[in-house]
């Protein structure tokens, strides 16, 4: 079996009939800023972070000193790599940008913007997802051949591809550096989005780490789902989520009209004492 490809050996060593000659001179052309179009399977969408304004600055002071790398297309030229100098140029107010123009199919697009951008770690969790799954989907490659490419695990690969399953104000939190990828995945264990929602809020309030999050899920998972029932006056089921919160453990409310019962789940010792002394101290 040949040995895992690792991102530190460069775009050269995964593409070497692409990337081949760029060093030499003259390998490459000055072309009109105008003349280039973004890489269509660029995973990456924001441009305007910390890293691209310190960029833009270098831009104006010394100018584009790597090429950036194009295929020809019908009206210019399409960006394999160096999309994020080619914004800067602009930003800079340059007009021409040094290129180096390669042959390159669709699928060569995909996998050489992705694994720039993990290079330079440039991609939040939910853009690296979308990108597998554009190789995945479009191009057929299986989780192993993407983790040989970009120099990863294949669990990796699946467990970032999973991200995608969450729900959307989960995804928007994982992007804002809310929650980070260990979150995320603990909440994947919780099969309702509905649930995993509930559970954001409480990491949100709580401020809590991915250990403490784990433990949450695992509490959460602990309760009976009872088929065949009655559905639940909102107002308890709301009464439920606000001592779920505030306790960190799932709380159930069995109503049986004039009289009832509060059920709090405990995993361990631990668990036990924390809620005695959070139901004793009134905290």
């Amino acid at each position: 079996m040949p040995p895992k490809q690792s991102l530190g050996k460069g775009l050269g060593a995964m593409f070497p009939d692409l990337m081949n000659n760029i060093g030499d001179r003259p390998a490459f052309i000055l072309c009109g800023i105008e003349e280039l179009t973004p890489n269509r399977f660029q995973p990456r969408r924001d441009f305007n972070d910390a890293d691209q304004r310190e960029l833009i600055a270098s831009v104006k002071k010394s100018g584009i000193i790597q090429p950036i790398i194009v295929r020809k297309s019908e009206s210019g030229y399409e960006i394999i790599a160096g999309e994020r100098r080619w914004r800067a140029a602009q930003a800079a107010g340059l007009h021409e940008v040094p290129v180096v123009i390669r042959a390159a199919d669709d699928r060569d697009l995909a996998e050489l913007s992705l694994i720039e951008n993990i290079q330079r770690e440039a991609l939040n969790p939910v853009e690296e997802a979308d990108a597998y799954q554009v190789l995945l989907t479009r191009f057929s490659l299986s989780q192993e051949e993407i983790a040989l490419r970009v120099g990863k695990d294949r669990s990796t690969v699946a467990n970032t591809v999973r991200l995608l399953k969450l729900p959307e104000a989960a995804k928007k939190a994982l992007i804002a550096k809310e929650i980070t990828a260990g979150h995320a995945r603990a909440l994947l264990a919780l099969e309702q989005p509905a649930d995993q929602l509930g559970a954001l809020k409480i990491i949100r309030q709580k401020g809590l780490n991915v250990r403490e999050t784990e433990r949450l899920i695992q509490n959460l998972k602990k309760v009976p789902v009872k088929k065949g029932t009655l559905k639940k006056d909102p107002y308890l089921e709301d009464l439920e989520r606000e001592l779920t919160s505030h306790l960190m453990t799932a709380v159930a409310i069995r109503d049986r009209k004039k009289s009832g019962t509060i059920e709090i789940r405990y995993g361990n010792g631990n668990e036990l004492n924390r809620l005695i002394r959070l139901l004793l101290e009134g905290q």
